[in-house]
């Protein structure tokens, strides 16, 4: 079975190389723009030469992605800042317009708000993806086109040179246990400029054998975690005192300063702070539980759904229980360990043993 593995390196770029990123930015959202506007004026055109009570546009009638990427390739000629930049980060921005495209329709195909996509600003636009990205867009150090010692390079035409450091070589062992990469990405966040390396790694046979230290996770508010051995996590605890403070002076600076655009900026690199923070935490259980048992089975719940409640939503956002299951899936997954996601209707009522069901109102907390 193979899996995919999305490495993450903080980047060290100059003055002019930000400069740069901003301008790809800043053509990456026109071209995301031009594609909705067209996808937008076929609709309108659809409607004036079809009027009807069925308003629904026709999928049939929908350029596909790939129309999209053979329209871009004729044009880009005539384009002198496309011509000088390479064809994939047009193709990135593509298919990130086709998933918009599609989710839209998956959600008015099931009923769900349908979430009309939205033009983007430049300034909002901080991801370039390089979807069919080649291991040779990632240089080595220490080899014939990188003089650096310890520094990577990423080769892609048109990008600014950005470097980063393998610490670890984790990303060099990838490459050469036969791992691919799949796509490049390079994000801007409000705490730094970073590059991504999504590799594929190759199939491998995993053994079919009978788990000798299994465990079954139960997720909650009184306890995170709650193991079937009788080993419990206690409930995360937000700091929040820095995000806090830091909305405050934004709220007391006058709109439409340069104060506030300095103050915001804070505001989003305390939030970024925070959040690196829960997922470093995150990574750190799941290790220890993958460390820990041999088959793991937690319960199948729809989040989504449960933080619409009024009155434990902030509660159960703080616990972070879809994020650290993904997270736990993806490193049991990495090392081979059997894990599954079961229906949780029933598991509180139901006796492992023999199956005996017996009704358990809130106010009782062990099952006899």
């Amino acid at each position: 079975m193979s899996s995919v593995q999305t490495f993450r390196f903080p980047a060290k770029c100059s003055p002019s190389a930000h400069r740069r990123l901003t301008e790809v930015f800043s053509m990456c959202a026109e071209l995301y723009n031009a594609a909705l506007e067209s996808w937008r004026g076929m609709y309108r055109w659809w409607r004036e030469h079809h009027p009807g009570e069925d308003e629904r546009f026709p999928p049939e009638l929908r350029r596909s992605k790939y129309d999209l990427m053979k329209e871009f390739t004729g044009v880009r000629s005539d384009l002198p800042e496309w011509e000088r930049l390479a064809a994939q980060v047009g193709r990135g921005v593509l298919c990130r317009f086709d998933r918009a495209v599609s989710s839209f329709y998956k959600r008015c195909k099931d009923g769900a708000k349908p979430g009309f996509p939205r033009f983007k600003a430049s300034r909002r636009w901080r991801t370039i993806e390089i979807p069919d990205a080649t291991s040779s867009m990632v240089v080595p150090p220490e080899s014939r086109s990188n003089g650096s010692a310890v520094w990577c390079r990423l080769a892609v035409k048109g990008l600014p040179r950005v470097r980063f450091r393998d610490k670890g070589r984790r990303l060099a062992d990838a490459l050469e246990g036969g791992a691919r990469v799949r796509e490049l990405r390079v994000v801007r966040t409000p705490l730094r400029t970073e590059i991504h390396v999504v590799v594929r790694h190759p199939e491998k046979d995993t053994p079919e054998a009978e788990p000798a230290n299994p465990v079954g996770i139960d997720v909650g508010l009184t306890h995170r975690l709650t193991l079937s051995d009788g080993q419990v996590v206690a409930p995360r605890k937000v700091d929040a005192s820095r995000i806090k403070r830091a909305q405050r002076k934004l709220s007391r600076a006058k709109k439409g300063s340069r104060t506030r655009g300095k103050k915001a900026h804070a505001l989003a690199k305390a939030h970024r702070r925070e959040k690196e923070r829960a997922i470093q935490a995150d990574f750190r259980l799941a290790h220890h539980l993958v460390s820990a048992y041999d088959r793991i089975t937690t319960e199948n719940l729809n989040v989504a759904a449960m933080l619409k409640s009024k009155r434990f939503s902030k509660k159960m956002s703080e616990q972070r229980w879809s994020s650290l299951g993904n997270i736990l899936e993806y490193k049991a997954e990495k090392a081979g360990i059997p894990y599954e996601r079961v229906d949780p209707r029933h598991t509180t009522t139901d006796c492992a043993s023999c199956g005996h069901r017996q009704p358990m109102p809130l106010g009782l907390r062990v099952f006899h």
